[in-house]
């Protein structure tokens, strides 16, 4: 009997390679065996991020890290340029904002991308912003905005780039140094292959310069005192040791495959599943599509809700319903992580066109 195969864009599958080391027995964190451990995970996230610099850990979901974020760069009263098409870029913004900042928000229409013109006109409106806020990999409507770009500009003004790149990381290309990105929030529950729980933050030394001036209290989240006992391949407070030690290993498996191959198969099993469901008559909801999910349009007198149910019931598969105003609408068809392989693409396009003959009455010749 199959098992549920998880195709919403997070959580994702874990491998049993990774689900094997998360439940061998516990050891204490205030160890050297755990410190070894730290070590090694420390020096492989740079190699994932793309870059030389500290990437701290935290036990929380990635709203976790997209928050301390916030209150370790900025302060109230800093005027922020937050660039949104969807439910993420709106929770980035809804952050700074409960933080007192100025927020200056530049809402894109959904399903489309944000372009370099338009950030480069905020900041020649806002030139005393402290920072410009993007998703990497918009999920609630699979789209990738262009990152390289954006940076290009924010290099050249005093506003950090700071990217929320939770779902589009380790699925659509990201080179932190190369690129001049000054900070990238993660989450361990997408393209990392890990069950939720764990969040990362990257900063640059322009990023970590803003940590000495920020004015927002914070205790937990305290990225002076994280990277000070990084120094020490240690934490300031209890890690999440079994997650760390999955993710341990998934770096190890990232780094067996090299990055560079993890982007190639991503973009591979995107293109092929676009192309299947473009090859039933279907709308593709992004302009730009991200490597991570393909977001499909439902056609007028379906639900998505209805589709969803049926694939869970019959075929075991999960797909993702659409968010706020796109309930109903679309259907989001994730393909990141252990789960970018063709093997389950194929199951999981099956099941849509399935579903989308029995519940939704289209009909079969037009595969």
């Amino acid at each position: 009997m199959k098992d549920f195969l998880l195709l919403t864009p997070g959580p994702t599958k874990v491998p049993e390679r990774i689900l094997q080391k998360t439940a061998v027995p516990m050891i204490h964190h205030r160890t050297k065996e755990y410190q070894a451990i730290l070590e090694r995970v420390n020096a492989n996230l740079q190699k994932v991020f793309v870059t030389k610099n500290p990437v701290m850990t935290f036990a929380s979901s990635g709203t976790g890290a997209m928050e301390a974020s916030i209150t370790n760069l900025l302060s109230p009263g800093d005027t922020v340029i937050s660039i949104s098409a969807g439910k993420w870029g709106e929770r980035y913004r809804d952050i700074a904002r409960a933080y007192s900042m100025d927020v200056k928000s530049f809402e894109i229409k959904y399903g489309e991308a944000v372009s370099p013109f338009q950030v480069e006109t905020a900041l020649r409106e806002h030139p005393q912003a402290k920072a410009v806020l993007v998703t990497l990999c918009e999920t609630s409507t699979a789209v990738v905005h262009p990152i390289e770009k954006i940076a290009n500009i924010t290099q050249k003004t005093n506003a950090l780039l700071m990217i929320d790149a939770i779902s589009g990381l380790l699925c659509d290309p990201l080179k932190m140094d190369e690129w001049g990105i000054d900070v990238v929030v993660c989450g361990s529950q997408k393209g990392f292959m890990l069950p939720p729980g764990l969040s990362f933050v990257a900063v640059n030394e322009r990023a970590a310069k803003a940590v000495l001036t920020s004015k927002v209290p914070k205790y937990y989240f305290n990225f002076a005192e994280s990277l000070k006992a990084m120094k020490k391949n240690d934490t300031p407070f209890t890690p999440a040791v079994s997650l760390v030690r999955g993710l341990d290993e998934a770096l190890l498996m990232v780094l067996e495959e090299g990055v560079d191959n993890v982007w190639k198969r991503h973009a591979e099993i995107s293109a092929w599943v676009r192309s299947k469901l473009s090859g039933l008559g279907l709308e593709l909801f992004s302009k730009a599509p991200s490597q991570a999910l393909t977001a499909v349009v439902i056609p007028g007198g379906m639900s998505s809700g209805d589709l969803i149910k049926y694939m869970r019931d019959t075929h075991k598969v999960v797909m993702a319903d659409g968010q706020g105003e796109l309930q109903g609408k679309i259907v989001r068809f994730a393909h990141m992580g252990a789960v970018c392989n063709k093997e389950d693409a194929q199951r999981g396009f099956e099941a849509f066109h399935d579903a989308i003959i029995k519940v939704g009455g289209l009909k079969g010749e037009r595969v």
